[in-house]
Formats: structure tokens, C-alpha cells, sequence
């Protein structure tokens, strides 16, 4: 199983910044801002830094986005678009159990996160802690997004159940809602611990969880 995660786990992130030569001002605002949130949090992060680090003029920025809380909203779109493609290729592996779909989901989160020096978990967790108390817009954003997240999750679940190899007793939508809070919470921890083997711990926990 390490072996597939890593395999169908590899490639670009949503944060990735290759030659930037060829990309629009817009794309290059994008992904430097889901680098530096990742590094600095949302309120650590200055436009002024943004465009020395993406090399885009200030009047591109607030073509596109209008504000630094707006183009905050735009990078946790393109971060939910990431996830949800992420959780919907496990998803289309029709060879593997639902087991196995999402703990090569997770195990597949892990090995990004692993592979940036514990720098890069979950954007929408690092949003819920730094701006959801504060930040109604930002707060209703990430609500629909954990929604949509737990929705995904419900759907293999369901189908799972139906193929005979997730658990009856608890219901779909139970079961999501367990997953979710397991999968953000175990980044959350490993900010601070940065221990692999924990995280890897929870990943085997899964199919206890959902069999």
C-alpha cells in the first residue's frame, strides 16, 4: 500500500512553483499566495510581499482580486478544487476498497505534507484556526468547503456501504463527519510534533474506523 501512495501521491501540489515564465499575472499570484499563507498565515502575509515574490505589478492584483480578503477567498477555491481532484482520483480506483481509497487519500496528504519539511497540511485547517473566529466571509467560506469535503467523503462511504465493505451501524454521514475531524485533526497536531510515524498511526486507523 506505501508503495501506490507514493505513486499516485506524487506530482504537483497546489502550492508548487516551478519557472514561472509562461504563467499569467493571476496564476503567479495564486500560487505564491498558497505559499506564503502556508508559511506566514494570512495575516503574516503582505501584498507588498506577494508581488516582490511573484514579480507582478500592484495594479494586476487588485485587477484580479480587489482586495488581500478577496484573494484569500480565491486561494482557498483553488486549494478546495486541489483537495476534492485529489479525493476524487483515490475515489475513481475501482480496483481498491473504500479502505483503501482513503487511506491512500491520507497517505497521500501525508507524503506532501512530509515532503515540504512540515510546512504544508491542510490550508482550509490553518484558515479555520487563524481567521474563522474573526472573519465571518472567511468563516462561511470554510464552512462550505469542510461541507462539500464531508459530502465527497459521505458519497464513497455510501457507496462503500453498498458494495459490502464499509460498516452499517453508523451512517454515511456519521462517518464523514469522524473522518474529517480525524483527518484535521492529525495535521493539526503534527504542525507541532512533526512526527511522520503519528501520522502514519492515524492512516492505519482508518479501516478500523470505516470496517
Amino acid at each position: 500500500m506505501r508503495e501506490t501512495v507514493k505513486t499516485r501521491g506524487s506530482g504537483a501540489t497546489a502550492g508548487d512553483e516551478p519557472d514561472r515564465a509562461g504563467l499569467s499575472h493571476k496564476e503567479r499570484l495564486l500560487r505564491q499566495g498558497t505559499r506564503q499563507f502556508y508559511a506566514n498565515g494570512f495575516n503574516g502575509t503582505t501584498v507588498d510581499a506577494l508581488l516582490a515574490a511573484s514579480g507582478v505589478p500592484k495594479g494586476s492584483f487588485y485587477h484580479h482580486f480587489g482586495s488581500k480578503e478577496a484573494f484569500g477567498q480565491a486561494v482557498l477555491e483553488r486549494y478546495r478544487h486541489f483537495q476534492l481532484d485529489l479525493l476524487a482520483a483515490w475515489a475513481a480506483e475501482t480496483e481498491l476498497t473504500t479502505a483503501d481509497k482513503l487511506t491512500g487519500y491520507f497517505g497521500a496528504m501525508i507524503d506532501r505534507f512530509v515532503d515540504s519539511g512540515f510546512q504544508r497540511a491542510c490550508l482550509v485547517g490553518k484558515f479555520s484556526t487563524e481567521v474563522a473566529a474573526t472573519s465571518e466571509v472567511f468563516r462561511g467560506q470554510l464552512d462550505d468547503d469542510l461541507r462539500i469535503w464531508k459530502s465527497r467523503l459521505r458519497d464513497i462511504l455510501a457507496a462503500g456501504q453498498a458494495e459490502g465493505d464499509v460498516r452499517t451501524d453508523r451512517t454515511p454521514d456519521e462517518l464523514a463527519d469522524t473522518l474529517l475531524a480525524l483527518i484535521q485533526g492529525a495535521f493539526v497536531v503534527a504542525l507541532s510534533t512533526r512526527d511522520a510515524d503519528s501520522l502514519r498511526s492515524v492512516c492505519v486507523s482508518i479501516p478500523m474506523l470505516i470496517t
